[in-house]
């Protein structure tokens, strides 16, 4: 495992390729490949391949309408099928994982909800080693740029507009919040820490989840909205607003995502959103 500092962001959360050419796809996103990526399929691949700017990378795959040119009728890589795993191109190996930057510098591994393989559960120590050396594969020795850049400078951040807090302060109060098992308590932590009053909110949420569910299924869906939200906090989305402002962002984020009958598709939308954004 490497020596770098990583934070797994998903506990609770994992995926199984359904092989529906998604990730392949292209959309929102491009297939940069680092200089090593190039040198393995330059050969065979060059024309699959252009030049690009203002990148960290100066080469990518190219794309047409249904996505990347390598992608087969039968959603499965032409590399893969005609070189074996190990030539595919790092970042396409890296999906449905991806990384950002701690405010203390250390690196947050962040696992995509528009992967149409999301599934609750537990990724395996392998799995999360592999995303690591992706990472680290893809970045090299720009991972250090990176992290300067991503990284806070300052001590404090803002409770809200007029009180300020240390950087560890709003994690261990965003843990404590997000560790609540019902939204009874996720209530009363809000309320605890930020003086925040969502009774509104969460009757609203409430509400949704119950519609057409039994007690079993209301259970599971109430948990895994909290979870989702306490994994946004962790990604740190929003760190560059006070605490308080960034809790009520969540909070509308759950009713948004209480409306879904099917919480994780819920959650592929609302990750577009954000990437987006």
């Amino acid at each position: 495992m490497s020596s770098t500092r990583w934070e797994i962001t998903f506990e609770g959360i994992t995926y199984r390729c359904i092989r529906c050419g998604f990730c392949c796809s292209c959309k929102y996103w491009r297939i940069y490949l680092p200089y090593f990526d190039y040198l393995k399929l330059r050969e065979n691949y060059s024309h699959y391949i252009e030049d690009v700017k203002g990148s960290y990378f100066s080469k990518r795959l190219k794309v047409d309408k249904r996505g990347c040119l390598l992608l087969t009728h039968d959603n499965l890589c032409r590399i893969q099928i005609e070189r074996g795993y190990p030539y595919k191109p790092t970042m396409c190996k890296l999906f449905p994982f991806s990384f950002r930057v701690k405010w203390n510098g250390d690196f947050l591994l962040v696992i995509k909800h528009y992967c149409r393989g999301i599934r609750i559960g537990k990724c395996s120590e392998e799995m999360i080693k592999h995303a690591i050396e992706c990472c680290e594969e893809l970045y090299l020795d720009q991972l250090e740029r990176i992290r300067l850049m991503g990284m806070e400078t300052s001590t404090r951040c803002k409770l809200d507009e007029r009180e300020y807090i240390t950087w560890e302060e709003r994690e261990e109060f965003g843990r404590y919040i997000f560790s609540s098992i019902n939204l009874e308590e996720l209530s009363r932590r809000y309320r605890e820490v930020a003086n925040l009053n969502i009774s509104r909110e969460i009757a609203y949420i409430e509400r949704n989840i119950q519609e057409n569910r039994e007690p079993p299924e209301r259970l599971i869906v109430e948990r895994e909205i909290i979870r989702y939200l306490g994994e946004l906090n962790r990604r740190e989305i929003f760190r560059k607003l006070p605490l308080k402002n960034e809790l009520y962002r969540l909070i509308e984020i759950g009713m948004e995502l209480s409306r879904y009958r099917d919480v994780l598709k819920g959650e592929g939308v609302i990750d577009l959103k954000l990437l987006k954004n």
